[in-house]
């Protein structure tokens, strides 16, 4: 029995769609690919800028005679790049073998995760690091640059208050730079994956 038209134009059209799909879906990839390579690299790099700014701390402090206190920073900069670096290894437990959207998806609840971590550590772990700098500092009171500004009268608890008022101070111009420089580096990359998993979850559902 011969086709009819509409039977032939029928099957035709399905097979132009199984054509289409795997060169949507290839598109999809290469450029999820591309995002997710953009975004690794730029973590990498701002983590590994800690490496010499905390170099920088130890010299810079050892100049002004504050060589134990120079050691400590260094010390909680060091800290925090194997702290960064920790969160970024989430990223590992990834199943590879996933399909390209749940990859995505897991992807940038990874991204969300260190980013309320990140936060939270400037909000909290930088004020008890400064504070501890001023308690280090009034407990070896040697004459250097930072003993300059703690009076040899003062007393532990109002050395640490000083600290503390610095710490939230510091803390807060912390937290607005972290907010800024994040939406710099990764505004726009983090946005344009979010339109990628948009756009795939709408085209799984049509």
């Amino acid at each position: 029995m011969e086709k009819s038209i509409e039977k032939i134009w029928n099957e035709s059209f399905i097979n132009e769609q199984s054509l289409i799909a795997p060169k949507i879906n290839d598109l999809y990839n290469k450029k999820s690919k591309s995002i997710i390579n953009r975004i690794k690299r730029t973590y990498e790099i701002d983590n590994k800028g800690l490496l010499p700014m905390g170099i920088v701390v130890l010299v810079g402090m050892a100049i002004f005679s504050e060589f134990i206190i120079g050691l400590y920073g260094a010390f909680l900069i060091f800290s925090l790049y194997f702290f960064n670096r920790n969160l970024l290894s989430r990223f590992k437990s990834i199943d590879i073998k996933s399909d390209n959207l749940t990859y995505l998806k897991n992807y940038r609840s990874i991204i969300s995760s260190i980013m309320i971590s990140t936060r939270k550590l400037f909000m909290f772990g930088l004020p008890i690091a400064v504070m501890s700098i001023f308690a280090l500092a009034y407990t070896i009171k040697e004459k250097s640059f930072l003993a300059g500004f703690i009076p040899d009268e003062a007393s532990f608890l109002q050395v640490l208050g000083v600290g503390l008022l610095m710490a939230i101070t510091i803390s807060m111009i912390c937290t607005v730079v972290y907010v800024i420089s994040t939406k710099i580096l990764y505004g726009t990359l983090i946005s344009k994956l979010d339109d990628i998993i948009t756009e795939m979850e709408a085209l799984k559902k049509s």
